[in-house]
């Protein structure tokens, strides 16, 4: 349907009712001046009296049916009132230019629309008049010439707005009139099947779309063409000719048809019947309607119907789930050799037994009588031997002549159910150390925490964690420090009295839960076990590894009486231990308020956005081979207005740690998008740019659904709004995707490889290239460069340091060089400051690097003038 405006539109146009159209309609009801002046004088005076006359039209209105069927509603109907007072009140008013005519004509139009009658519509003014004319002889009365002259200058603007309106109702009828021809014509050309309109003596008068395409014609072709020069079908002269001559339709024709000349045929189903298009008229001669069905698909798929049903067995005796289908009796009609398998019958044996000898009667009955609601059930499945095991199990009915057969499709659970258990403890246990997990020990704490409100006991809670274990992770390698986890792991469990619970949060982080507490010198004792434990050294092949750890005990309900609160007291607890070297402190309130300057840090760093404080460096990514700049880094700086430039590990580790990260994060990204934009606008080559993603924007869905810097777990959260804020940053921008490169470190990966993977994925799809950050410091495993979308590593500075004066550094170079090649991995080397450096790394084939050689970071005003000056000097030498 129009809009209103495209209705008004279109009756201005039909009319050409433009300004001097309505000169000429103001001049023929000799609308003068001194109407205008009569209609403002009069308007004044009408002011005091609007509201009530309003309300006695309205009640006047609610009188009638037919009027009142326009008014559903009291909040319509005050909507209707203040609108028609606004009506009213511009009637008066004296302004009867443009504006007023196309309000008139939107008006018409909208009671047009709504159904009201034109004769209803007249009858309105007729109220108006009816109302007006005694309060105009009451002010006017005493001079009549006024009264007469007022009175007929009212009447002539409503004359012209009558006029008006019914301009609109006669041209938005015809309107209507003309749409609904359109939408026949088009439900004429859209109808699937085929359809032919021919004359009395067969000639083609029209052919809607189906019909020329599936016949191959043109409508050119065909119109005005005699019927069997346009189509080849033995019969159907005959046919028309007999429909025509009697008045009786013909059904469901069957045809072997074509274009005239052609030999191609196809299979179709004909329907003949006359037609008239005005049967009040008698001379009216009858057209012929032909209506052709292509029957070429149907039959196709009657012959793959066919063909599925003899194949059907085939396929049910090579199906690996059991089929069995009963009779009306319940006895069973078949069986499948996958039924045989899994329940140990022969086929000859089962075959006319009751299906209760293979599933339960009880269920049986029940898929009997509502067999619609339960399309997918378990129950157990009994063998020829007598035992039992879990099914899963779907069911459809045949209604046959015979009555009903039931077909049971059934799966074998018994591996499904082994690997729900297997994934149960997986899902609340570390797959490392095998210790309850984060999720576990806070579902376990909570009810204990219930229980213990409930019997008025003690219990605490105690976090460890391990110190210096970053270092010997460096030092030995990845592998010897999940070793280490694992003995931990061991040696802290020996700790603990039954009862008690052992967890593992991830990292270098355990927590315990200690209950039926009869003080805190149990705790005490429980902590200075575990020092004690700690004191001997750790084996970890050929090396041994003296670890200590910082243990935090808080008490429920002294110090929290709820499962977050508590961890977050010991945790916090567990900090000042370590800055403060005391091996295990328990938790008080005046230890929030140590560690002043780190909470200051803290608390400017959650402020450091908003004051526009953070800023972003770039340093170029250069092309050994040609010396190209071929992309740029996004380096984060925090510029304090006090301490003046923050390096990043000042600070990036406690956002990482606070959760600032993840607002941070999604800054970073939009900046650079946002630079990217901005050096595209000024002509600066169309360069990408690499932003460093952290470990808590992949295994964290929000900031805030942060709790007090621990990550919730919630995998297809982070996943999802990772991609989703970085999608949504691209959008906002209009940066393309390709623009925008992703690094991430290898420490990042191994955390959650799938959820990593996941990411990874997605964004990659997207078009985005993914880096891996500091290779060579963390796993350095095959396996995931194998497994994820990776584009290029980036080599660690700590090798390329010293690559031409350290052989191993030279050597373990050379092979990431080379491993990555092989895996078609691009290479980029970083932190390379010297020629030599650069020589060595052309040599084995780097792809690229980053470094001092080239260029520091910069800041982003000073990049443009940096490329410029070395594309221009690049064009000098070629």
């Amino acid at each position: 349907m129009k809009s209103l405006d495209e209705t008004v539109e279109a009756v201005m146009r039909t009319l050409g009712l433009d300004d001097a159209a309505v000169v000429r309609r103001k001049a023929f009801l000799e609308f003068t001046d001194d109407d205008v002046a009569r209609l403002r004088t009069l308007h004044a005076a009408l002011q005091d009296l609007a509201p009530d006359f309003v309300d006695a039209f309205y009640t006047h209105l609610l009188a009638f049916e037919e009027t009142r069927a326009l008014l559903p509603h009291a909040q319509t109907l005050e909507r209707l009132k203040r609108t028609q007072a606004a009506y009213f009140d511009n009637l008066t008013a004296g302004d009867y230019g443009p504006d007023y005519i196309l309000h008139r004509l939107r008006v018409g139009a909208a009671h047009q629309r709504a159904g009201l009658a034109p004769a209803w519509y007249l009858g309105g003014y007729s109220k108006y008049l009816a109302g007006l004319f005694p309060e105009l002889w009451q002010r006017l009365g005493k001079d009549p010439e006024a009264f007469v002259a007022t009175c007929q200058a009212l009447i002539k603007i409503v004359l012209l707005d009558m006029g008006l309106a019914i301009d609109t109702y006669i041209q938005a009828d015809r309107q209507t009139i003309l749409t609904l021809k359109e939408y026949a014509d088009i439900v004429f050309a859209s109808i699937p099947d085929g359809l032919l309109v021919l004359s009395p003596d067969l000639t083609v008068l029209s052919a809607n779309r189906a019909f020329l395409e599936r016949l191959g014609l043109t409508e050119e072709a065909v119109r005005g063409r005699y019927l069997m020069e346009v189509l080849a079908a033995d019969g159907l002269r005959g046919r028309a000719l007999e429909v025509l001559a009697t008045g009786v339709a013909q059904h469901d024709v069957l045809f072997s048809m074509g274009p005239a000349g052609s030999d191609e045929r196809k299979p179709v189903r004909v329907t003949l019947t006359g037609i008239r298009l005005a049967e009040e008229e008698e001379e009216e001669e009858a057209r012929l309607l032909l209506i052709v069905e292509d029957l070429t698909e149907e039959q196709a798929l009657r012959a793959a119907a066919l063909e599925s049903e003899r194949r059907f067995r085939d396929l049910a005796e090579t199906a690996h789930d059991g089929i069995i289908m009963t009779d009306p009796q319940g006895k069973i009609a078949y069986f499948n050799r996958a039924a045989e398998r899994m329940f140990g019958y022969r086929r000859n044996q089962a075959l006319q037994r009751s299906i209760g000898t293979v599933l339960p009667e009880p269920l049986s009955c029940q898929l009997d009588e509502g067999l619609q609601h339960t399309p997918v059930w378990e129950t157990q499945g009994r063998r020829q031997d007598g035992t039992f095991f879990m099914v899963e199990g779907s069911s459809s009915v045949f209604e046959g002549s015979a009555g009903r057969f039931i077909t049971y499709v059934l799966r074998d659970l018994t591996e499904r159910k082994q690997f729900e258990r297997q994934l149960i403890h997986l899902a609340n246990h570390d797959p490392l150390t095998h210790l309850p997990n984060r999720k576990f020990f806070q579902d376990r704490l909570g009810i204990s925490l219930d229980e213990a409100a409930l019997n008025e006991e003690q219990l605490a809670v105690l976090f460890l964690d391990l110190d210096r274990f970053k270092l010997i992770n460096d030092t030995f390698g990845h592998a010897l420090g999940d070793k280490l986890l694992l003995m931990v792991a061991e040696r802290l469990a020996g700790c603990f009295r039954k009862g008690d619970m052992l967890a593992r949060l991830g990292g270098d982080e355990f927590v315990v839960l200690l209950r039926g507490l009869s003080g805190k010198q149990d705790a005490t004792l429980v902590a200075q076990k575990i020092m004690d434990g700690f004191a001997h050294a750790f084996q970890l092949e050929a090396h041994e590894a003296f670890v200590s750890a910082s243990i935090g005990i808080a008490f429920y309900p002294s110090d929290a009486i709820d499962a977050d609160n508590l961890i977050r007291c010991a945790d916090s607890a567990m900090y000042q231990a370590k800055e403060q070297g005391l091996g295990y402190q328990f938790y008080r309130l005046d230890l929030e308020n140590l560690s002043s300057e780190r909470l200051t840090l803290e608390n400017s760093l959650r402020r450091a956005l908003e004051r526009d404080e953070l800023r972003l460096y770039y340093q170029p990514k250069v092309d050994l081979a040609s010396g190209a700049v071929i992309g740029l880094e996004a380096l984060l700086r925090w510029a304090h207005p006090v301490r003046g430039m923050i390096p990043p590990d000042q600070f990036v580790p406690l956002a990482e740690e606070t959760g600032l990260i993840v607002p941070i994060g999604e800054w970073v990204l939009r900046t650079a998008c946002l630079q990217i934009k901005a050096w595209q606008g000024e002509g600066m080559p169309l360069l990408p740019v690499a932003v460093n993603l952290s470990a808590r924007q992949f295994r964290q869905p929000s900031a805030s659904g942060e709790t007090e810097g621990r990550p919730l777990s919630d995998e297809a959260a982070g996943v999802h709004d990772l991609v989703e804020t970085i999608e949504r940053v691209l959008g906002e921008t209009g940066v393309d995707p390709s623009c925008l490169e992703l690094e991430i470190t290898e420490s990042i990966l191994m955390q959650n490889l799938s959820t990593a993977a996941n990411i990874l994925q997605a964004l990659s799809a997207k078009g985005m290239r993914i880096f891996i950050d500091d290779f060579g410091t963390g796993y350095s495993s095959l396996s995931y460069l194998k497994r994820l979308p990776i584009d290029t590593i980036k080599i660690d500075k700590s090798f390329v340091g010293d690559i031409t004066t350290d052989q191993d550094d030279a050597a373990i170079v050379a092979a990431i060089i080379a491993m990555a090649h092989s895996l078609r991995l691009k290479v980029v080397a970083e932190g390379v400051e010297t020629q030599e450096q650069f020589d060595f790394l052309l040599e084995r084939g780097c792809d690229a690097m980053q470094g001092y050689f080239y260029s520091k970071p910069l800041p982003a005003e000073e990049i443009l003038p940096l490329l410029r000056s070395t594309r221009n000097s690049s064009s000098g030498r070629d």
